[in-house]
């Protein structure tokens, strides 16, 4: 055999050799993600205070990391006008994984309510998927002398904004269904904005609001202990754990639909390697029973889709919520 032959073996065997290194390894992989990650903790921002039910959803993700990934996963909330200031913080963090965010469905409506933002709703965000779902509901405590919602509404037009309400902030998911609800009714209520979190339950308790407009999420063991009295759903149908809840819909107001939403999403350019183990690690989150358990007892649903589902979802609710606050007329956050 010639020199040249045998050089000519030896790199086509080095060469078939490097070929199968390469395939067999994680970075071989088309898509697949980087093998550092993740190395260090992971934060999930989100935008209200602690105790609500987006604080309760980040944790219950954050609790998959350690078995998952063999990483913490480290729940932080920002909380301020209606959910941009923690939006604002993860559309400028680097995307690198290691910043994540516990969307809600008040982000869709941030682009309509504010003149100007510091970033977009849409494209400054790569979606990894939707997560949960739930009803807002109509929440009377100890200081409404309303049983339902039709006497409530009969209230409100014999004294035009007579009645309070809280919500967890102005422009937040449960206060722009509010506004759509007064403007559908032909009512007007005042409106207390709370900062999130477990602000509005409590002041709903405590008397210091008789309604409030909030997600079911969180609620479930107040409206069971007889604290408080769910008048409605704003879902179109009547929501499962509540059987006998009315909705809006079927009361005073055909068609009425609007729901509360929770999507884990991180800044734009997150490698769609990352991207596709985080859908991963939701979709099997969402499958287990004990999970699915546990969000039913938050008055919730799980929603687990592809990233692309949320991607245009997120897309086609920001043009939605956009439209009503400017057809509604609502004033942007002081």
């Amino acid at each position: 055999m010639s020199t040249s032959s045998s050089l000519r073996r030896l790199a086509a065997a080095a060469l078939a050799s490097a070929s199968l290194l390469w395939a067999a390894t994680p970075a071989g992989a088309q898509g697949a993600a980087p093998a550092a990650w993740p190395q260090k903790p992971v934060r999930i921002i989100h935008g209200f205070t602690s105790g609500g039910p987006v604080d309760a959803l980040a944790r219950l993700l954050a609790a998959q990391f350690p078995e998952q990934f063999g990483q913490q996963a480290v729940v932080e909330g920002k909380p301020g006008a209606g959910g941009t200031i923690g939006a604002n913080y993860v559309a400028k963090a680097e995307p690198d994984g290691y910043t994540l965010f516990l969307m809600a469905s008040g982000h869709s409506a941030a682009p309509g309510l504010y003149k100007s933002l510091p970033f977009d709703a849409v494209n400054d965000f790569t979606m990894i998927s939707m997560v949960a779902r739930s009803p807002f509901a109509i929440i009377a405590g100890p200081g409404a002398t309303a049983n339902s919602i039709q006497e409530l509404v009969a209230q409100a037009k014999a004294q035009p904004g007579k009645i309070d309400y809280g919500s967890g902030g102005t422009g937040s998911g449960m206060h722009l269904a509010a506004v759509l609800f007064q403007a559908r009714a032909g009512v007007q209520f005042t409106h207390v904005p709370y900062k999130g979190g477990s602000a509005p339950a409590l002041a709903v308790m405590g008397g210091e609001v008789p309604i409030i407009f909030t997600s079911l999420a969180g609620m479930a063991s107040h409206i069971e202990s007889g604290k408080v009295k769910p008048l409605a759903v704003t879902s179109r149908n009547r929501f499962a754990a509540f059987p006998e809840v009315p909705s809006v819909a079927e009361t005073v107001l055909p068609d009425f639909d609007v729901s509360a939403w929770y999507a884990l999403a991180g800044p734009k350019n997150l490698p769609p390697a990352i991207t596709a183990k985080l859908n991963e690690m939701v979709q099997a989150t969402l499958r287990r029973p004990d999970i699915v358990q546990t969000l039913k007892l938050q008055a919730a649903e799980p929603w687990p889709t592809t990233a692309r589902e949320a991607q245009a979802f997120l897309a086609t609710d920001v043009a939605r919520w956009t439209k009503v606050v400017r057809d509604e007329n609502i004033a942007p956050p002081n």
